[in-house]
């Protein structure tokens, strides 16, 4: 069978999608490759790792996609700047050295790199590729109608998308242009808090929880402007449009104080209660406004089979709201709704522009397992704990308080580690909690850790929607706790009670086992890296994290290892 390619990059995460006969067999980011986290540069170790592992050339790719138009994007945004020159001359000089150095050239970069007929280079719409990342994780068939949002920063030079239809016939109902943008509204606040934007948002929504939504109407009436399905943005409010440096421009200063720093973000700190605030306010907004968009996309079109990507879609808070609209009666978010993600919809787009079948998608994670190198320096490195019945011995480190790392199976699709590249330990455990999120990770006091569970045992604790159950395998929703939950897993909580619990799967997920052998109901889950690195991608990774970490014992295909040195 041939093989058909995906790309994303240059905007935000790079990622290359690999499929076989239609079906993935692989997905790596860029950064699992290079260690320079949610790098946007062409993907080009990912896709020679592929090329060298599968030997693909000319012969047995059909097919390499890039996930959006390049030129038509680049052209939108040149012709935005040029309608006030003087004003947007700093964005304007790097929007035109971009022409050479961006996207407009990855044909040249990806025949350097794979030597194939130029015609197999396709170039999928940047929302549709959001949308076909989406698709292939629905529950029912390809020949289902189905409603498909994006709400994203922008792409091609459009910021949020509606389409109807089946994957392989999508029409466009409507389209909001740049500037007019949910996702950079929501990156501005998240800069002025003090996050990174393209990488804090979800941090941004952690802090939401902790304040008061006390400036929602007046970002309505004087920032943000919404008519279903129409939205506006004030410009006066922003620095996106014409600065390369701030998002949100001195009126926004004017109004709300200096921007955060470090310091304002502990919980005890002057200001804390402001940027929670602001936090949940813009987190209001954007939730309201997600809503009202999908509810009048149900209304205009009847349609009641709902899929949500883009970048925004990554925010689990608002799709929890979402998936609980009246009408909405099937709800799917994808593991990936960001950029990292189109390279699956790129892939996807080049099947169906071929007349073959869309992709459908059960797992969550795809590549080749665990594999120590045969030069011996692992073993200088571990020592072999248990082979035969390593997941009882790790059930019992668990059960004495030890925090485990995993290293099993392939790469999860999403940015949340599902259990393959983890750190675990119980969730019934306070102490050992709170270690490995604030001391280990060293994550902010107000981000809890996520919680993993059998399904029986997340309908018995949390309340659960019954339309959107399969986005719990991969924490595409938070859920809110019942009263029944047992008072020692009330560590795993969000101040609101919320949860971003990940229900495992027997024939999808690796801690479903250890958990089954474990004392408590509950795990644990946290990505196998220090916060602001990038996931695990191979043996030397998993060395270099526990060493920084303190950490010990190392779970792989090929047995439970500890750490010598």
């Amino acid at each position: 069978m041939n093989y058909t390619i995906g790309l994303s990059g240059y905007f935000h995460d790079s990622s290359v999608c690999l499929l076989e006969g239609g079906s993935i067999i692989e997905f790596v980011r860029e950064e699992t490759l290079t260690r320079v986290k949610g790098t946007n540069q062409f993907p080009h170790r990912a896709l020679r790792f592929l090329i060298d592992k599968y030997n693909l050339d000319d012969t047995n790719v059909d097919f390499i996609c890039f996930y959006e138009k390049p030129l038509r994007g680049w052209f939108s945004s040149v012709n935005f700047s040029l309608k006030r020159p003087l004003d947007r001359m700093e964005l304007l000089k790097n929007q035109l050295k971009q022409f050479w150095s961006g996207p407009a050239n990855v044909s040249q970069k990806i025949l350097k790199v794979l030597k194939i007929d130029e015609q197999k280079i396709l170039f999928a719409p940047h929302h549709l590729s959001h949308v076909l990342s989406a698709t292939p994780f629905q529950k029912g068939p390809s020949t289902q109608q189905s409603l498909h949002f994006v709400f994203d920063a922008v792409g091609d030079g459009i910021c949020s998308s509606i389409f109807y239809g089946i994957p392989s016939s999508l029409q466009i109902l409507r389209q909001d242009q740049y500037p007019n943008s949910l996702g950079l509204f929501y990156s501005a606040v998240t800069e002025y808090c003090g996050f990174n934007t393209n990488e804090g948002e979800f941090k941004l929504m952690a802090l939401a929880a902790y304040g008061k939504p006390i400036h929602s109407e007046f970002l309505l009436k004087n920032v943000i402007r919404f008519s279903s399905p129409e939205l506006k943005l004030n410009l006066k409010w922003f620095n996106f449009h014409r600065s390369v440096t701030t998002s949100y421009s001195d009126l926004f200063l004017k109004k709300f104080g200096p921007a955060a720093q470090e310091n304002d973000l502990i919980e005890d700190a002057n200001r804390f209660k402001d940027f929670a605030d602001l936090a949940a306010s813009a987190q209001d907004v954007t939730e309201r406004i997600i809503c009202r968009t999908i509810s009048w996309g149900i209304e205009q079109t009847g349609i009641t089979s709902i899929t949500v990507s883009g970048g925004v879609a990554q925010n689990c808070v608002a799709m929890h709201s979402a998936s609980k609209l009246m009408g909405a009666c099937d709800f799917t978010v994808p593991p990936s709704p960001g950029d990292s993600g189109a390279a699956i919809g790129a892939a996807n787009f080049a099947e169906i522009m071929a007349n073959r079948s869309p992709v459908k998608i059960h797992d969550i994670a795809f590549g080749g397992s665990f594999s120590p190198p045969k030069s011996g320096l692992f073993e200088e490195l571990f020592q072999l704990v248990a082979k035969e019945n390593a997941y009882v011995e790790v059930a019992e480190l668990i059960n004495n308080g030890n925090i485990i790392c995993t290293f099993l199976g392939g790469n999860e699709i999403g940015p949340r580690a599902l259990g393959f590249r983890s750190i675990i330990c119980s969730a019934g455990k306070a102490p050992v909690v709170q270690r490995l999120n604030t001391l280990i990770k060293k994550r902010e006091s107000f981000r809890p850790l996520a919680p993993a569970m059998t399904s029986e045992t997340a309908e018995n604790y949390f309340h659960l929607n019954k339309n959107a159950l399969r986005n719990y395998n991969w924490m595409g929703l938070i859920a809110f706790a019942k009263p029944e939950l047992p008072s020692q897993y009330n560590c795993c909580l969000h101040v609101d009670g919320s949860a971003r619990l990940q229900i495992l799967k027997k024939d999808i997920s690796p801690l479903y086992e250890i958990l089954e052998l474990a004392e408590d109901e509950i795990l644990l889950n946290t990505s196998f890296n220090i916060s602001g690195d990038p996931i695990v991608g191979d043996y030397f990774d998993c060395y270099v994290n526990m060493q920084r970490m303190g950490l010990e014992y190392l779970i792989t295909d090929k047995g439970l290892y500890k750490l010598i040195i």
